[in-house]
């Protein structure tokens, strides 16, 4: 167990707190609360290519959804033939059936080790974990912006935390039909995870809040900025008529 905890800490959790340290010190003021913004836009960008391939497959998804449909219906009872034309579909059209879960999962890693260094890195109990370079911090300002404490709790950035969260659901596509699981779960995602994500940044280091706050607003940016890109690439090509 302390093998794949080193290799964690070595490779996740001590590349992003010395991140947060050298935004830190980037800026003269020693802003914790812009290290945090600059942090989370580095990290975003980094994981763009993971987001637009997962995206992408999804919205390639949801077009052959009907033809997945059709093959269902009409090969129900045969097994092997649906599978053999399923795949026949998804080569087709470009799609691997794990394509949009593997991204998912290379940015799962990354996501628990901004949670605990947003969490528990901003006190550097470990000044061990710095590079040499950076070891002239000797600690985190915890005072954002001059007004807010970011080892404390803060109710104003729970409260955006969970709105941002809110508005981010409300604007990702939602994919109609499917049974009562289905609906039920996505409510579920769209109105009950703002509400726990609010309660937890509410019981957390506002540092929490912060970044979860930047997190959603830059994956509404991100998310719209993909799907201007998807349309673009599925608009048909108009071409001019010969003179």
């Amino acid at each position: 167990m302390n093998f794949f905890v080193s290799i964690y800490t070595e490779v996740i959790y001590r590349p992003l707190l010395n991140g947060l340290a050298a935004a830190y010190l980037v800026f003269p003021a020693r802003d914790l609360g812009l290290a945090i913004l600059l942090m989370t836009v580095a990290v975003r960008l980094l994981l763009h290519p993971a987001i637009a391939r997962a995206a992408r497959s999804q919205r390639a998804m949801t077009l052959v959804a009907p033809k997945l449909r059709e093959i269902k219906d009409r090969f129900g009872d045969q097994r092997e033939e649906q599978a053999r034309r399923t795949m026949a579909l998804y080569r087709e059209h470009g799609i691997h059936p794990l394509s949009g879960c593997l991204p998912i999962l290379v940015q799962l890693p990354v996501l628990i080790g901004l949670y605990q260094v947003f969490w528990k890195g901003i006190a550097l109990a470990d000044p061990g974990l710095l590079y040499p370079p950076l070891r002239v911090l000797g600690a985190f300002d915890p005072v954002a912006f001059g007004l807010i404490d970011l080892s404390a709790r803060s109710a104003v950035l729970a409260v955006a935390a969970g709105a941002s969260q809110l508005l981010q659901g409300a604007l990702l596509p939602q994919p109609g039909g499917g049974g009562e699981f289905e609906r039920a779960m996505r409510w579920q995602t769209r109105y009950v995870f703002p509400a726990i994500i609010a309660f937890i940044s509410w019981s957390l280091p506002s540092a929490l809040a912060l970044y979860w706050t930047a997190f959603n607003i830059l994956a509404i940016v991100q998310q719209r900025w993909i799907d201007i890109k998807l349309d673009h690439e599925r608009a048909p090509r108009t071409h001019p008529p010969n003179a």
